[in-house]
């Protein structure tokens, strides 16, 4: 008998057994398997939902800290050149440098913050605290960007309140109250806030 032809059949006897076994194999996933994917990519999409807007509101509120610091600015030498005064006209507030880094809606005179909240922009009297530059009120910032917002920016400002609640004035300063009055008007709790404040010139 050859030794050849024995492993030829031997070869042979073996090839119809794993046959099925390697086809089984290739059917695809099984109903647990495909059952699995789909619950992971179910709690992909649920953390996306949860995790892009958070995302764009923090990237909104670092637009936002920059429009402010670029106006503080823009403050400072509108009142140091005396084209900002007591006297001037909110209306030419909104054509000055002042108000150049936030959104205008086409065919109207609102200006807007990066939240989309109007923002009003007058000059302080000058007979109190500062005695020169703007006093602005803002509002629509979500209560966590409010609270980076007032933390970060505060030193910016003379003055700010917060939801009509007093942060800092001329007199004084309660910063530890930032968190609270972004989640509160003092009596309800609110998810969006006013944010009023002095920028001095």
């Amino acid at each position: 008998m050859n030794v050849r032809t024995d492993a030829s059949a031997i070869a042979q006897l073996k090839a119809p057994s794993t046959q099925p076994l390697n086809k089984r194999r290739q059917r695809g996933v099984t109903l647990v398997e495909l059952s699995v994917a789909v619950a992971v990519m179910g709690l992909i999409m649920a953390g996306a939902m949860v995790g892009v807007p958070r995302l764009m509101n923090s990237v909104k509120l670092s637009q936002e800290m920059k429009d402010w610091q670029m106006s503080a600015l823009a403050v400072q030498n509108a009142v140091a050149s005396g084209t900002l005064t007591p006297a001037t006209a909110p209306d030419v507030i909104r054509n000055m440098a002042i108000a150049e880094p936030f959104n205008r809606p086409e065919g109207g005179t609102q200006i807007l913050n990066r939240f989309g909240g109007a923002i009003t922009i007058t000059p302080v009297p000058g007979t109190g605290y500062p005695s020169s530059g703007v006093s602005v009120t803002s509002v629509g910032y979500p209560s966590a960007q409010c609270e980076e917002f007032a933390s970060k920016m505060n030193g910016l400002f003379s003055t700010l309140t917060i939801n009509k609640q007093e942060v800092k004035s001329g007199t004084k300063i309660e910063l530890n109250k930032i968190n609270d009055y972004c989640k509160s008007n003092g009596k309800d709790n609110v998810t969006q806030s006013e944010i009023e404040f002095t920028i001095a010139g």
